[in-house]
């Protein structure tokens, strides 16, 4: 995350325009208007990305006709949706051998590209399998760093014919990194409301001085950021300051001779 300021000559003074970057707030899936890239596929799973976030669903990629008489070549199964439609997970039936070795349910995994923390507002499921007679329900284990978030999942009622749509409302799927939407049956994520949870990006101040010079300041509740600065943008060259930073009150602040250029400064986490 950064935050920037640029420093212009104007006369006898400098102006500061603020650059800073705004939480990208709430997003919707899954409409036409959205485009999509395929990341790397996985043995038994594919992957998009769409915007800042990654979709990695579950294929029965090595599903065959007559995988109940022995190896053949596989085939995969028939994906029922595409993009922007919704997203078509598939319970896993067959391993890499050919042969029914296990079985897997469907899953749906989300997460940002950036690893940063989101929400989960809501989010609907369409049964592409019937799931009346042993009942069948979603299960959504959150995860943040590699650990799950809850004890056990999160279980939402997805009993009912093929076809059938079940959308929720998720309170509690609140500040994790990764989210796990699977169920016993193939399902097609056909809604998806995803709120950016991560940390607001400092403000970077700029206040006039006396003689030709300027202070920069920021709070001390975002450590761990630098000053860095270069004179022209689209940086390409962003270099540290290496003017110290003075502690004042709850303020970070870096004071600074104005010089005869235009100069454009951020906050930036090494």
């Amino acid at each position: 995350m950064k935050t920037c300021f640029l420093l212009v000559p104007a006369g006898a003074l400098w102006v500061g325009l603020a650059l800073g970057h705004a939480r990208a707030g709430t997003t919707a899936f899954f409409y036409a208007s959205q485009g999509m890239t395929v990341e790397a596929p996985g043995a038994t799973s594919d992957t998009i990305r769409t915007g800042d976030y990654l979709f990695t669903y579950s294929q029965d990629k090595w599903w065959y006709s007559t995988i109940s008489i022995g190896p053949g070549v596989p085939t995969g199964r028939f994906r029922r949706m595409e993009w922007p439609e919704g997203l078509h997970a598939q319970a896993i039936t067959a391993g890499p051998s050919g042969l029914l070795t296990y079985q897997e349910s469907a899953l749906v995994t989300i997460r940002r590209a950036d690893g940063a923390v989101f929400d989960i507002v809501s989010f609907a499921g369409k049964l592409l399998g019937s799931t009346a007679g042993a009942g069948g329900a979603f299960e959504i284990m959150p995860k943040r760093d590699g650990n799950d978030g809850f004890a056990d999942p999160l279980t939402l009622d997805a009993t009912g014919n093929s076809g059938s749509v079940f959308a929720y409302n998720t309170p509690t799927l609140v500040g994790f990194d990764t989210y796990g939407i699977g169920i016993w049956m193939d399902f097609g994520l056909i809604g998806l409301v995803v709120r950016d949870a991560s940390e607001p990006p400092p403000v970077l101040s700029i206040s006039a001085l006396a003689g030709n010079a300027v202070a920069l300041s920021w709070s001390t509740n975002s450590a761990g950021y630098r000053l860095e600065s270069t004179g022209t943008l689209p940086g390409q060259g962003w270099s540290p300051v290496v003017d110290p930073a003075t502690l004042a009150g709850d303020r970070f602040v870096v004071t600074l001779e104005a010089a005869g250029t235009a100069r454009f400064y951020r906050l930036a986490k090494p």
